[in-house]
């Protein structure tokens, strides 16, 4: 066998990793790739078009609106609709899943007919619960970050996120103490200053459904009064936390819970009336699915993913504005 014969029909070879099968080519450049490269299959371009030229999604803060929005998250559904659709159904069955253990551990608590076993079993269940769907919820946006770039819809990747536990936890946990607590604790206000102004003090047990709303009318006028005055700084406030869970997803090494809040609030700066709107096509699309006999639901479920982690990548800064480069 001579030189020029060794090797032949061997296929074609990894560009970075020579040693290593191609099992497919750079969108940009044409070279050959192997699945570490592709990163499992997930990215269409090699490590060094990805490390020069970044992120392969057209938006950015400057040109991106609703309609662009739609567009570029439509033509990605049409590619990858099938495989967002499993990756939901199995996200789903996933919470369907964590919910069934929180009903075996309340079963089990009353069967031993045991309140504190039941209190314990009752909660461990609800966080583990709230954990999972969570991380399993991070997953599906990572599977929305792989098709918007140019990636394939990885069902795998759903589960890649498990390791961001602690932040995940941690980030709940600010949120309710900044944003959760004083809620409550402005409600008790509220319902300390009804019980002040005497208006309780004139009901009695055999007193009549009118006599009731004759005594609380005025009071339930004030409370909704006041509720309507609040509810648009509400909105404004709780808008930017549309975007932990994505910013959760994106980063490898998540940022501190007020430095991740504080991100979520400089990317919906200026940008408040446009996330209600991708908000309002979202529910729009979940009826939708509703109304075709929930079998729409799951695909629609799908699109609205994509919508949220497309608007994510459209106000996140550059590599070179901010946040730190993006990660490989």
């Amino acid at each position: 066998m001579s030189d020029t014969d060794f090797g032949r029909g061997a296929g074609p070879t990894c560009a970075l990793h020579p040693l290593r099968g191609a099992t497919g080519t750079c969108a940009r450049c044409g070279n050959f790739m192997c699945d570490t490269c592709s990163e499992g299959g997930t990215s269409s371009r090699c490590p060094t078009c990805r490390e020069r030229h970044g992120l392969t999604f057209p938006l950015h803060r400057d040109n991106w609106s609703v309609s662009a929005l739609w567009d570029v998250c439509w033509a990605a559904f049409q590619r990858e609709w099938g495989m967002l659709s499993l990756a939901v159904l199995i996200s789903l069955g996933v919470s369907g899943g964590s919910q069934l253990l929180v009903n075996v551990g309340l079963g089990i608590g009353a069967a031993a007919d045991s309140p504190v076993l039941i209190g314990v079993l009752g909660g461990a269940g609800f966080l583990a619960q709230l954990v999972v769907q969570g991380l399993v919820q991070l997953g599906l946006l990572r599977v929305c970050f792989d098709v918007l770039q140019g990636g394939r819809a990885d069902v795998a990747r759903l589960f890649s996120q498990m390791h961001k536990v602690i932040p995940y936890l941690l980030t709940l946990l600010v949120i309710f103490a900044i944003v959760v607590v004083p809620m409550i604790i402005v409600g008790m206000l509220g319902f300390l200053a009804v019980l002040g102004t005497g208006a309780m003090s004139g009901l009695s047990a055999d007193a009549s459904s009118s006599e009731v709303m004759n005594l609380l009318g005025p009071v339930l006028g004030v409370v909704a009064l006041l509720s309507v005055v609040m509810l648009f700084p509400l909105v404004y406030v709780l808008l930017p936390l549309y975007f932990v869970q994505p910013e959760l997803t994106y980063e490898e090494v998540p940022p501190s819970p007020l430095a991740l809040l504080r991100r979520c609030w400089e990317l919906a700066r200026g940008q408040r009336l446009a996330m209600l709107g991708v908000g309002l096509i979202t529910a729009v699309l979940m009826i939708g699915g509703l109304i075709a006999c929930c079998v729409g639901l799951i695909p629609a479920m799908g699109l609205g993913q994509l919508l949220i982690a497309g608007m994510y990548l459209a106000l996140r800064p550059r590599s070179d504005e901010g946040f730190g480069a993006p990660p490989g």
